[in-house]
């Protein structure tokens, strides 16, 4: 007798002191955070891509209030009927608040001290959720599915719902979308009403997104069945209307769609309704019913979620249908500027950019082509002085081949269009086979046709390019597709530049300008730039002979104007020509003022100020300078230097 009064006193203070109060705020915040989730997941199935769930501040103090009484019952009151609720209440309380190795301890904890307790499957569950949270993956999953053999066994519905949930989350982070869908079904059959339909309809979405239609609808259809809630009931009917278009079976969508309008509790999901419709239409080839219906919406619920999927929309088949780039680019703005949904609004503004960027590509093709025809036309005029020189025509040859690539690059990899992309590209190796970018060209064809699956035409392309251009860094990419092997080219004029930077290097200057002269005896060398920089940068910085560096400098420019090292002397070549136009000045300014002198004094003129003082700071030439396509050679300079030979 004494002792049972002295238990149940025991357990009386325990349980107004301390237990009480923590049972009731551990309550309270389960409560809200079970609350919020169910908003959560809600928002999620909508579409929508809300924050990482997150408890809120009030329910962490709640959960610490519970776990401090808790805490104190294990602490005085160690032998109270209480001890294994609180051991739960608070490893429960620390996995919400994402305490992973506190929640742990005490789950463990639970264990050891009451083995046989039916609350075991529980306690597993609840540490292999939070082993996985603390990257103990193997150990988590094998808890949890440990938790799911226990819970079978004592029938208890709620562990297997929640732990096929914490599994399927954690497939789902890993891409595995088709194992998550899976656990999701198994949380939706142990589990009833909203809870279930939110299940099912978060399945229906994972399966649409891998194209497993037939399984997606018959998710949605149970969804619908089990929903209560009026927010899961209407995604639960649109969503399987969505699954039944996408699955070509049109007349059944357009049918749930007829039953979600004519129901007025869905009065606020109108336009989305109508949104679905419209692209039933579309899918089903009613194009213009269905662009006259996005417009209608676009107009009728302005930045609504309709609205920006509809604009998004309108952009597409305007872009891809009807080839109206100027539309298209006026509906993806729209639609960026409309409030973002489910990253819409940003794809939007990057397929409004990628038009953007086309329409200045297509500009310069225009305006290349147009001075390269022209150009080319006047090459052959019989006119000397209206005749454009064969060096400005290949300069804009290669301009006109490089607008086109580029333009072809829009088309392939930023707007989507292989077709266009295509023929771009065919033009480029059909009319430009001399160009910089054709070894480029070639080898895009064979591998966009190579993942088209048509080997055949991917073989030819690529073939082509080995045979074109095996020296190019694109045959060996090529032959590693065909698996042949590259016939190793060696480019001689490279290794006399190697040779002449050597001399460079060791104060040969005289031996280093020999080598360089052979290389411009050479029309056929592909550094042809480089020779002519280098030979100006040792006349100017190494032998001081300005005048010298001028005439390389200015051939340099002359016949290869698109190179970048004319670019780099171009500054050098405008300060020495004005310095030399103000000497001549000087001089002809002394010649007036001697004219009627029977002696004429001559003004003797002293060398100029190196480039680098006048110009651009030019750098040493570097041997490992990137080749440069070369232009037709000087062929009056080369008879000169024969002559002199």
């Amino acid at each position: 007798m004494w002792n049972y009064v002295k238990d149940g006193y025991r357990d009386f203070s325990a349980y107004f002191n301390t237990y009480y109060n923590a049972s009731v705020a551990y309550e309270a915040g389960l409560k809200d955070v079970l609350k919020s989730k169910k908003e959560y997941e809600i928002s999620v199935i909508s579409g929508a891509s809300p924050p990482v769930f997150a408890i809120a501040a009030a329910d962490r103090q709640n959960f610490d209030l519970a776990i401090q009484e808790a805490s104190k019952v294990l602490q005085f009151y160690p032998n109270s009927e209480f001890t294994e609720d609180c051991l739960y209440l608070i490893g429960i309380s620390y996995y919400y608040e994402g305490n992973t190795m506190g929640g742990e301890r005490k789950f463990t904890e639970a264990e050891a001290a009451f083995p046989k307790s039916k609350r075991i499957d529980q306690a597993e569950m609840y540490k292999g959720a939070l082993q996985i949270n603390g990257q103990q993956v193997q150990q988590g999953l094998s808890s949890l599915s440990q938790s799911r053999v226990l819970a079978r066994k004592q029938k208890d519905r709620k562990v297997l719902s929640m732990s096929a949930d914490i599994l399927s989350a954690y497939y789902l982070g890993r891409g595995d979308s088709l194992t998550a869908a899976s656990y999701l079904d198994s949380a939706g059959v142990t589990s009833d009403g909203d809870d279930a339909a939110m299940y099912y309809c978060l399945e229906g979405n994972l399966l649409s997104a891998v194209g497993r239609n037939d399984s997606a609808i018959h998710a949605y259809q149970i969804a619908w069945e089990k929903a209560r809630d009026i927010r899961l009931r209407f995604y639960s009917r649109y969503y399987l209307a969505r699954a039944l278009r996408d699955e070509h079976r049109y007349y059944l969508a357009l049918d749930n769609l007829k039953k979600l309008r004519g129901d007025d509790k869905y009065f606020t999901y109108f336009p989305l309704v109508d949104y679905q419709h419209a692209e039933v239409l579309n899918d089903s080839g009613i194009v213009s019913t269905a662009v006259a219906e996005f417009q209608k919406i676009d107009t009728v619920a302005a930045s609504s979620e309709a609205s920006t999927r509809s604009t998004y929309q309108l952009g597409k088949i305007y872009l891809y249908g009807v080839g109206d780039y100027q539309t298209a680019l006026k509906f993806f703005q729209k639609c960026a500027s409309h409030p973002a949904v489910q990253g819409m609004s940003a794809k939007a503004q990057k397929m409004a950019s990628a038009l953007q960027e086309y329409f200045i590509a297509s500009y310069k093709l225009a305006l290349s082509d147009s001075l390269y025809f022209a150009a080319l036309r006047s090459s052959d005029s019989a006119d000397t002085a209206k005749r454009t020189p064969a060096a400005v025509v290949d300069t804009l040859y290669e301009h006109a081949a490089e607008a086109r690539h580029q333009l072809a690059g829009f088309f392939l990899f930023k707007l989507e269009i292989p077709d266009s992309a295509v023929r771009s590209y065919k033009i480029v190796v059909n009319d430009f086979p001399k160009s910089r970018v054709c070894p480029s060209a070639l080898y895009t064809l064979g591998e966009y046709f190579y993942s088209s699956g048509d080997t055949v035409a991917g073989d030819k392309y690529l073939d082509e390019l080995i045979e074109r251009y095996p020296a190019s860094i694109y045959a060996t990419s090529a032959g590693s597709l065909l698996d042949k092997p590259i016939r190793v080219v060696v480019d001689s004029s490279q290794m006399v530049y190697d040779k002449a930077i050597k001399y460079i290097d060791g104060d040969s200057d005289d031996s280093a300008v020999a080598c360089l002269n052979l290389l411009l005896s050479d029309t056929r060398s592909s550094i042809l730039p480089q020779t002519l920089y280098t030979l100006g940068w040792i006349y100017e910085n190494k032998l001081e002979r300005p005048d010298s560096a001028y005439v390389y400098y200015h051939r340099l420019v002359k016949f290869y104007p698109s190179s970048k090292l004319s670019e780099s002397v171009t500054l050098a070549l405008t300060g020495y020509e004005d310095a030399r136009q103000d000497s001549v000045k000087a001089e002809m300014k002394v010649r007036d003022s001697l004219k009627t002198s029977a002696n004429k004094p001559t003004l003797t003129k002293g060398p100029l100020e190196p480039l680098l003082k006048q110009g651009k700071v030019l750098e040493k030439p570097d041997s490992t300078a990137t080749k440069i396509q070369t232009l037709p050679a000087d062929t009056s300079e080369s008879k000169k230097r024969l002559m002199k030979k």
